[in-house]
């Protein structure tokens, strides 16, 4: 009984969810830009109570932010087996193991990706016609050394997938991590968690430092001196990431420090309450209410943000990444003590699916909109303009109805490629290659054999 009352140290099971509509979200921003589709859900059955419909177009049109919530994640879940260590002095693993881990984590299913699309890309023309070798080589490189957000040519024009971004700036934070992490552990002369906290609040400060200098004093200011100094610096490293696309400077590691800091410490806080609370209704109680109250805080940021226009969304973005961290985190943490019929709806078989192939799921879904329609035409249309832009008074009625029938049917067919390419990479690509790396079976190499068996032997004897 006491061990169901207690929570646990090791795993946050909302996060499981959480992750899954994160990457859900920016599926469905991703998806809108092709399709022109808004998500609005009739709903009758709230008539009696003012609400005929409900709109989740401003999630669509700024979806693109929940990445940040995926990255909180990210340093969250990092950040955990040291906030253990913090509180509770659980030694850390070396790491050699947690560079091994990161690794088997994130590269098959990245490699795989990049390896596929370069040789697609070979075969389809991308490079040009004969290949222009700098330009191809630089693509691949950049991206097998996750630099490829340096330069505009690999990175919003590449060939290799867009939404590899993301992973250039996971990366360079798992690279830089253990250093953060060494920092901060508790040392073997402390007794107390008190100096470890202490150095915990010095890294935090530092990194919202780094991203207050990054952000204000040069992603937004390109004309002040600090902010010339820098671009000089950087051009002599090979890298462009000031220039006229703002994602340049917006989606680069430095100005996402504030969120990772956010996301560190509060798995600190989540060991700390998770070590002192048992599940009590007045701790479960408050915590659902303060968790509908950061949902509704974190629906009229987005609302706030989904009016601006692209330009000044992209300002709000940066201006508002660490009040909007810290509204994640408040939604994070509070639905983590929250009431067990509340924490059901982020930690359920469904959700732990989901969030079992959200990451095939980010990687591939992107790439697949825009090739099915722009490139293999399905549903097959004709023409110069894709059948999504059929509207206006350019077109007839039975024009922009055949366009629409058209966004309709692509809509499903690319719910269903991407979450088919997803399932697919999952079990064939990144499951089984960690269980290569790691030494265990595969289903490359027995594994699905020695299912097969088992089930056979668990099968009662007629």
């Amino acid at each position: 009984m006491e061990r169901k009352e207690a929570y646990s140290l090791k795993f946050i099971a909302v996060l499981d969810g959480v992750r899954a509509v994160s990457v859900i979200i920016v599926l469905i921003f991703h998806f809108w830009q092709q399709t022109w589709i808004f998500p609005i859900v009739n709903t009758p059955f709230l008539q009696s109570i003012g609400i005929s419909r409900i709109d989740f177009t401003p999630f669509a049109r700024v979806g693109y932010l929940f990445v940040d919530m995926m990255i909180l994640i990210s340093g969250m879940l990092l950040f955990l087996p040291v906030a253990r260590n913090v509180f509770i002095g659980e030694p850390l693993s070396k790491w050699r193991t947690y560079y091994k881990k990161r690794a088997i984590r994130i590269l098959p299913s990245y490699l795989f990706c990049v390896i596929a699309l370069f040789v697609y890309e070979l075969i389809m023309g991308g490079y040009g016609k004969p290949i222009v070798f700098s330009e191809t080589a630089a693509d691949l490189i950049s991206h097998l050394f996750f630099v490829h957000t340096w330069k505009v040519q690999t990175y919003l024009m590449t060939k290799l997938n867009v939404v590899l971004w993301t992973l250039a700036v996971e990366v360079w934070f798992y690279v830089l991590f253990p250093l953060f992490a060494s920092f901060v552990r508790r040392w073997k002369k402390e007794r107390s968690f008190l100096g470890s906290l202490i150095r915990s609040l010095i890294l935090g400060v530092a990194m919202i430092g780094v991203s207050f200098v990054y952000i204000y004093g040069y992603a937004l200011v390109p004309e002040s001196a600090f902010a010339g100094t820098v671009d000089g610096i950087l051009l002599k490293l090979g890298s462009g990431i000031r220039s006229t696309y703002p994602a340049m400077v917006i989606n680069q590691l430095p100005a996402f420090m504030g969120t990772y800091a956010v996301g560190m410490f509060g798995s600190l806080l989540y060991v700390f309450a998770a070590s002192k609370l048992k599940r009590r209704w007045y701790v479960s109680l408050p915590s659902t209410i303060l968790c509908l109250a950061f949902g509704y805080l974190i629906v009229q940021m987005v609302k706030q943000c989904s009016v601006c226009d692209p330009a000044a969304a992209q300002v709000w973005q940066l201006t508002a990444r660490l009040p909007l961290a810290l509204a994640f985190m408040g939604f994070i943490l509070t639905a983590a003590f929250s009431a067990r019929w509340f924490g059901f709806i982020f930690s359920n078989r469904l959700m732990r699916f989901l969030s079992g192939i959200s990451y095939n799921l980010y990687i591939w879904h992107q790439w697949l909109c825009v090739q099915m329609k722009n490139v293999w035409r399905i549903p097959a249309w004709e023409g110069d303009t894709p059948p999504n832009m059929w509207v206006g008074a350019d077109y007839t009625p039975a024009q922009q109805a055949a366009g629409m029938e058209w966004r309709t049917k692509y809509a499903v067919l690319i719910t269903v490629f991407a979450f088919a390419a997803a399932i697919l990479a999952t079990y064939l690509i990144e499951r089984p290659a960690a269980d290569l790396l790691n030494g265990r079976p595969s289903v490359y190499n027995g594994k699905l054999g020695l299912l097969i068996k088992q089930r056979r032997e668990k099968k009662p004897k007629r």
